[in-house]
């Protein structure tokens, strides 16, 4: 290096050492307000109470396999979430703190891969905007800190979308990493909250494969290790809770998923546009820019042969479309949509030409 290079880059050291303070500070101040706030309020009934007493007596009982609400069998949804908080409670003692821990991790965890993985995907500091916008807003925040299944669900399906970004950013050996962990995301996010863990990232794909036309994109999904994966992680549980408890099938797969999405009789009625408002609630403050990023996003095409564009609009219409047509409808069920449009956003905002 000459010696009239070495200023420049002293100073380009400095600035670089500098951001990264500055956002290794600014993930700990967030870290601070994520979690500091989950003990200071009494568990909501009934959802929250039911998930925490669910854990405790599965840690008191030592029976990892039945879930069980008041010594009876309780099988609406499956156990990774009771099995994490079951484990908060035995490392960290029984409290709302520990309660909602699982809920709030797993939300932190998917902002910070949504920030990692719309930085590489590009424009540059797309993922950065983008993580400033899911954290603010109201829906995802909010979602964090109160305990239920739908953030851990968020973070495995996010996760299984933006790894298949990722997927197509390198050579052979970092596409089928990338692969095997959305592989693995979705067989979590099965283990959270049932089929639609794999039912919805493959409509979307399938989805997106049909409105492309680019069939080959089917041919790279690793399906060999991938599925491998898949079943070593999810059907262990499946095949013993079946095997223990032969009423299983019938109430977890025909009542608690087709049941309640095609017939009403479970309290939670809405019109086809309920989610639509949802979200136009849970996006504050950003909601006034959606119209405009999403009819900019339309337009847009991608210098890669993966348009994430295009795909990130699928996957939100797929969720919307979805959950819109089911009979038995909560706010938190649209959750899974604000990562792939607050990741739109930032896009949008970092790729937009700057003036004069």
């Amino acid at each position: 290096m000459s010696h009239a290079a070495a200023p420049s880059f002293a100073l380009f050291a400095t600035v670089g050492g500098r951001a990264r303070r500055g956002l290794i500070a600014a993930v700990v101040l967030l870290a601070i307000v994520w979690f500091g706030g989950l003990e200071y309020r009494g568990l909501f009934q009934p959802d929250e109470g039911r998930y925490a007493e669910i854990s405790r007596e599965m840690l008191a009982s030592g029976d990892w396999i039945t879930p069980r609400l008041n010594g009876l069998k309780y099988f609406e949804k499956p156990p990774l979430q009771y099995w994490a908080t079951a484990t908060s409670f035995a490392l960290f003692g029984e409290d709302e703190w520990t309660a909602r821990l699982w809920t709030a991790v797993t939300g932190f965890l998917g902002l910070l891969f949504v920030v990692f993985a719309g930085n590489r995907v590009g424009p540059p500091s797309a993922g950065s905007i983008a993580g400033l916008v899911l954290a603010s807003s109201c829906a995802y925040f909010l979602s964090s800190q109160y305990l239920t299944m739908d953030m851990g669900l968020t973070f495995f399906m996010s996760g299984a979308l933006l790894a298949f970004l990722l997927a197509h950013e390198g050579g052979p050996p970092v596409k089928r990493g990338w692969m095997l962990l959305a592989w693995g995301a979705m067989a979590c996010a099965v283990l959270t909250k049932g089929l639609v863990g794999i039912v919805l990232p493959g409509m979307a794909l399938a989805v997106y494969v049909l409105v492309q036309r680019d069939w080959r994109l089917l041919r790279e999904l690793e399906w060999g290790r991938g599925l491998l994966l898949f079943s070593l992680l999810a059907l262990p549980w499946f095949i013993t809770v079946q095997l223990r408890n032969p009423e299983f099938f019938d109430f977890f797969v025909l009542h608690e998923h087709f049941a309640r999405y095609t017939q009403p009789g479970h309290n939670r009625p809405g019109p086809w546009w309920y989610f639509a408002v949802v979200l136009l609630v849970g996006m504050m403050p950003w909601t006034p820019a959606l119209a405009g990023v999403v009819r900019r996003s339309l337009s847009a095409r991608g210098g890669s042969r993966l348009e994430v564009d295009r795909l990130l609009l699928i996957w939100i219409g797929v969720v919307l479309v979805f959950f819109s047509f089911s009979r038995s409808k909560l706010p938190a069920y649209i959750l899974p949509v604000l990562p792939a449009l607050a990741l739109l956003m930032g896009r949008d905002v970092s790729g937009a030409p700057t003036s004069p």
